[in-house]
C-alpha cells in the first residue's frame, strides 16, 4: 500500500469518528438533516482530494459535488465555510490563447466561492441588507477594493493588470459582499459558526495521528497535483509543527484560535458541557502542537478579550488568571509542556532569530515605506534595504501583513485596511452593547466574534496574509457585520423576534459571563 493511500485511509477514518462522535451535538444544533448532509459532503471532498490524481479534474468533481449539495440548503456560506478547509489553497492557473500566457489562478476556495458566494453577488433580493448598519465597514471595504484596482495599473502589461485585478476582486468581494448580507437572523449565524467549526474540530482530531506519527497527512494530496515541495516539513524542539490540511503551522494556528474563538459562543450556546470541554481540548492542542507564537499570541487575545468584554469582568479576569497560572505549572511538570514554554513569545528562549528578524523587518520596512508614504511601491522587494533581508532558503519572507500592505500601497492603504476593520469591531461593540439589555446569546455571539477578529488582526502582525488567512479575515469581518445588521433589525423589530432558539439564554461561557 502507497503511502498516499495509507493517508487517505487514515484521514477518512479519523473524520468518520470525529463526524459520529460529535454528530448528536451538532444535529441538536443545526437539525439532523444537514448534520448528515454535511458528514456526508466532508467525506466526499476528503476522498475527492486524495483519491484523484489531477488538480483540474479535482476542481470540477468539487464544483459538481457541492452544486448538487447546494441545492438542499438555502444557506450557502455554510457549505462555504464547512470545505473552507478541505483541501490546501494551492493551485495552478487557467491556460491562456492568443497571446496570453495565463487566466486567473483557481484555488480549492476559489471553486467553492465561484459555486456558492458569485451566485448570490447576482440576487438583489439576498443580499440586501436587513438593517442600516456596518454602513462605514463598507465605504472602507469598498474605497480599499478600489484602490487595489488601481494599483493594478503599474502592472507590466495589460493582461497581467487585468488578471491582477480581477484575482484581488474574487479574494475579497464575494468573501465581506454576501457573508455581511446574506445571513438575515441570529439562527443563520449559528449555523455558520456550527459549519465553520465542524471543520476545525475534525482537523483538529486529524492533528492527534499527524503529531504522534510526525507525519503530514495531507501533503501527499497536493504533491501528487504539483511535485513534491520543498521545506514541507518543519519542526520545533524536535516535534512536528502540525498543518493538517492548510498546509502551513502558522495558518493552521490561526484557524485554531479562530475555532478557539467562535467556539466561545457557539460550543456555550449549543453544546453540553461534556462535548463542549472536549470540543475545546481537541482544538487547544490542535493549536499548541502547531508550534507557531504568533497563534498562540492571537488566541490568547481571544480569551483575554473576551473576558475583557464581559459582564463581571473583573471576577472573569481573575478566574482567567488563576487557570492561566495552573496550567502554566502543570506544564512545566512534563518534558513536551516545557518545551511548549520554551517556544512561548516573551518567556520562552528557543527560536529567539525568528523574533529577531522581525525586528530587522520592522526596520527596514519602515525606511523602505517613507521613500514612497501615499500609494507605497510596486517594486519594493527590489529595495536594497529589504534584500539585505534575503534568508538562506533565498527568500525574503515579509511576515507582517500591516508591513506588506503599507509596502505596497503606502499609508493609504494601510489607512484603509486598518479603517474597515476598526469601523466593523466598532459596529459589533455596539451590538454587543444593545443587545445585553434584551438578548444575551446575540449579545454573546457578538463578543466572541469581537474577540476572534481582535485575535486574527493581532495574529496578522506576526505572519503574511497567505493561503486561508486572507480568506479568514475578511469572511470574520463580514459575519461581524451581519451580526451588527441583525443586532440592529432585532431592537427595531421587536416582534419579528419569535423563535425560541433565538430568545433561549446562553448556557454558562466557563462562567466567565
Amino acid at each position: 500500500m502507497t503511502p498516499h493511500l495509507k493517508a487517505y485511509i487514515v484521514v477518512f477514518v479519523v473524520s468518520v469518528m470525529a463526524l459520529v462522535f460529535f454528530r448528536k451535538p451538532l444535529a441538536d444544533a443545526v437539525g439532523a438533516r444537514r448534520a448528515d448532509q454535511w458528514r456526508n459532503l466532508w467525506l466526499v471532498a476528503i476522498s475527492l482530494l486524495f483519491l484523484i490524481p489531477n488538480f483540474w479534474l479535482f476542481i470540477a468533481a468539487l464544483i459538481v459535488v457541492v452544486s448538487v449539495s447546494a441545492r438542499l440548503d438555502p444557506l450557502k456560506p455554510s457549505i462555504f465555510l464547512l470545505l473552507l478547509f478541505v483541501a490546501p489553497v494551492f493551485g495552478d492557473a487557467i491556460p491562456g490563447f492568443g497571446g496570453i500566457n495565463k487566466f486567473i489562478m483557481v484555488t480549492p476556495p476559489l471553486a467553492l466561492s465561484a459555486v456558492l458566494l458569485m451566485p448570490a453577488m447576482l440576487s438583489a433580493t439576498k443580499m440586501k441588507p436587513v438593517a442600516k448598519a456596518g454602513g462605514a465597514t463598507d465605504m472602507f471595504f469598498l474605497a480599499y477594493l478600489v484602490l487595489l484596482m488601481l494599483l493594478t495599473m503599474r502592472a507590466p502589461s495589460v493582461t497581467h493588470m487585468l488578471r491582477t485585478a480581477l484575482e484581488e476582486f474574487l479574494v475579497m468581494a464575494p468573501l465581506y459582499y454576501v457573508l455581511s448580507r446574506q445571513p438575515k437572523t441570529l439562527s443563520d449565524i449559528k449555523i455558520m459558526s456550527a459549519a465553520y467549526l465542524c471543520s476545525i474540530l475534525v482537523l483538529s482530531v486529524i492533528a492527534i495521528p499527524e503529531f504522534l506519527r510526525s507525519w503530514h497527512l495531507f501533503t501527499s494530496a497536493s504533491d501528487q497535483w504539483f511535485g513534491a515541495r520543498a521545506f514541507a516539513y518543519t519542526l520545533r524542539e524536535g516535534y512536528l509543527r502540525t498543518s493538517t490540511s492548510v498546509n502551513d503551522p502558522i495558518v493552521w494556528g490561526t484557524v485554531t484560535l479562530t475555532g478557539i474563538g467562535i467556539g466561545l459562543a457557539f460550543f456555550n450556546d449549543k453544546f453540553s458541557r461534556f462535548y463542549k470541554y472536549i470540543a475545546f481540548a481537541l482544538i487547544g492542542f490542535g493549536l499548541i502542537v502547531s508550534f507557531s507564537r504568533g497563534p498562540w499570541l492571537g488566541a490568547f487575545v481571544v480569551v483575554a478579550v473576551f473576558v475583557l468584554i464581559s459582564p463581571k469582568a473583573p471576577l472573569r479576569i481573575a478566574q482567567f488568571g488563576g487557570g492561566g497560572l495552573v496550567a502554566l505549572l502543570l506544564a512545566m511538570a512534563t518534558p513536551f509542556g516545557q518545551s511548549v514554554i520554551d517556544v512561548l513569545p516573551f518567556i520562552g528562549d528557543s527560536a529567539t532569530s525568528t523574533i529577531d528578524y522581525r525586528q530587522q523587518l520592522l526596520q527596514a520596512a519602515r525606511e523602505v515605506m517613507a521613500e514612497n508614504p501615499i500609494l507605497g511601491s510596486q517594486d519594493y522587494m527590489q529595495h536594497p534595504k529589504l534584500q539585505a533581508l534575503r534568508q538562506g532558503q533565498g527568500i525574503i519572507d515579509i511576515v507582517n501583513t500591516y508591513i506588506r500592505i503599507g509596502l505596497n500601497s503606502g499609508f493609504v492603504g494601510l489607512f484603509l485596511f486598518v479603517g474597515f476593520f476598526a469601523s466593523a469591531l466598532l459596529a459589533l461593540r455596539g451590538a454587543m452593547k444593545s443587545a445585553q439589555r434584551y438578548n444575551p446569546t446575540l449579545a454573546l455571539y457578538c463578543r466572541a466574534y469581537f474577540a476572534t477578529l481582535v485575535g486574527v488582526l493581532v495574529t496578522i502582525f506576526t505572519t503574511s496574509s497567505v493561503l486561508h488567512i486572507p480568506i479568514i479575515y475578511w469572511s470574520l469581518a463580514g459575519i461581524a457585520v451581519a451580526l451588527a445588521r441583525i443586532e440592529r433589525h432585532m431592537r427595531d423589530n421587536p416582534e419579528g423576534v419569535s423563535t425560541h432558539d433565538e430568545e433561549e439564554p446562553a448556557r454558562p461561557a466557563f462562567d466567565w459571563k
